[in-house]
């Protein structure tokens, strides 16, 4: 966190009273005054905080703009880098300082700072082997909140009953035949095309990069550009367009559960406490809730994010 300024500028301005207040003559000679001014309810300037995230989808960028606002309420400057591209880039942002703040997902962070862990476990143990790695960088993982928005594997409504399908399992045998969209990291990712063909055996006859399970990828389903998409679990355009998530049955994707991770230098309790705060609202259900305002009824993430922490208390 970048106070410097902030502490300057404070030093300035209570240099400024107390000439102000030296000249003037509505004090006794005992240096009280004869009347008070008025209070503000703003908070004073405490430094200044960037918060960033990867990829431009709702989701993610909804979480981002919440914490930015309590920390903002709290009387913080906080900028914010809402499309920092994928998570590889974010994760260096945050370690080189051009960011301060980020949310995450708890078991999708994992596997880029150790390629071999176990993503399969509970959020608790998850965390307990993610903080330590994250420690290393200078960075201080936070709490993670009940919502679990993990990887979900779509098809429209059509082709599921053409090809009899309702998992993964049943993918495989006609995947040769399929097109796959997803963002540009999926033939890399563990959870994507090397980990269905480690854990399933699927192989798709096409592949098309797309985005993080945004609009692109909604289109590309919704068109037949592609026949499987993948899109977050949470994410309320499968159910509003009636579409199928594949169960998971073999237990690839990881826990999907918020957390947000800040430089040990930007930290303190209190912007632990705050950012803590919102992540403690986040269920699956609110998610969906607040997703939908965002990418079906095309209301402005910040807007959103107003509402959403207002009624929760929080602003």
């Amino acid at each position: 966190m970048r106070r410097s300024r902030t502490l300057v500028l404070g030093a300035t301005i209570l240099t400024l009273a107390l000439l102000a207040g030296a000249c003037s003559s509505g004090g006794d000679d005992n240096g009280g005054s004869s009347s008070s001014g008025g209070t503000s309810s703003a908070p004073a300037a405490k430094g200044d905080l960037t918060v960033g995230v990867s990829g431009a989808f709702a989701e993610n960028q909804l979480v981002a703009e919440m914490y930015a606002q309590v920390l903002e309420k709290a009387g913080y400057t906080v900028a914010r880098q809402l499309d920092l591209g994928t998570r590889e880039l974010s994760d260096q942002a945050l370690y080189s300082g051009e960011i301060d703040i980020k949310p995450e997902y708890l078991g999708f962070e994992l596997p880029t700072l150790d390629p071999k862990a176990d993503t399969t476990g509970t959020p608790e143990e998850i965390a307990a082997m993610l903080g330590p790695l994250l420690e290393d960088k200078g960075v201080k993982l936070l709490d993670f909140s009940p919502a679990n928005s993990t990887n979900a594997f779509v098809v429209t409504q059509e082709t599921a009953d053409a090809l009899g399908l309702a998992s993964m399992s049943e993918l495989a045998p006609v995947a040769g035949d399929l097109t796959l969209g997803a963002p540009p990291e999926c033939p890399k990712r563990p959870f994507c095309i090397p980990g269905l063909q480690k854990a399933y055996g699927i192989t798709f006859g096409d592949f098309k990069p797309l985005d993080f399970g945004g609009p692109q990828t909604v289109a590309a389903i919704e068109s037949g550009a592609v026949d499987v998409g993948l899109l977050f679990s949470l994410d309320p355009t499968i159910e509003d367009k009636g579409w199928i998530a594949l169960t998971d049955d073999q237990g690839l994707q990881a826990a999907g559960n918020f957390a947000a991770e800040i430089r040990d230098d930007a930290t303190d309790p209190e912007i632990e406490g705050l950012l803590n705060s919102v992540t403690a609202t986040l269920t699956d259900d609110g998610m969906r809730s607040i997703v939908t305002k965002v990418a079906i009824d095309k209301e402005d993430v910040g807007d959103v994010a107003t509402e959403y922490l207002t009624e929760q208390g929080l602003l």
